[in-house]
């Protein structure tokens, strides 16, 4: 792999940890939340436990973003134009619209308005999906 650079490997591990954190929600630990509730109105922008997604969402997403760090992690070392680096860059656009579209989410979802996901969006997860797609558009090149 002697085309790894430091923007896919930067992104595969941070995509890697987030499909870790995802599995552990899976098990119902709500780390680094202290409860299910803190945990809902801090990821989603939920009100309460129930609001939190079934274990096998969690997975899902898990499953999804291991899947994107694989794609992030061979597609530089992937030549031309191959699904590989398809998959890459279809995970850049992902991101790149998540974080954009991010910054509407409370003024489309208003039952979200008052949780700590209104905050930590706009200073974190939005911020942090542009940054990975960016990186991995940049890996890329």
């Amino acid at each position: 792999m002697e085309n790894l650079n430091g923007w896919s490997i930067g992104a595969a591990l941070t995509l890697s940890s987030l499909a870790a954190l995802h599995a552990l929600w899976a098990t119902g630990n709500p780390w680094p939340a202290r409860n299910a509730t803190q945990l809902s109105a801090q990821v989603i922008g939920g009100h309460g436990a129930r609001d939190l997604p079934p274990p096998t969402a969690c997975l899902v997403v898990a499953a999804a973003l291991l899947t994107a760090s694989a794609l992030v992690l061979t597609a530089p070392a992937t030549p031309g134009s191959s699904l590989i680096r398809t998959g890459a860059q279809t995970v850049a656009g992902v991101l790149l619209l998540r974080g954009s579209a991010g910054y509407a989410l409370p003024t489309l979802v208003p039952s979200m308005q008052g949780t700590p996901f209104v905050r930590l969006n706009a200073r974190l997860y939005s911020p942090l999906c542009l940054l990975l797609g960016t990186a991995v558009l940049l890996s890329l090149r």
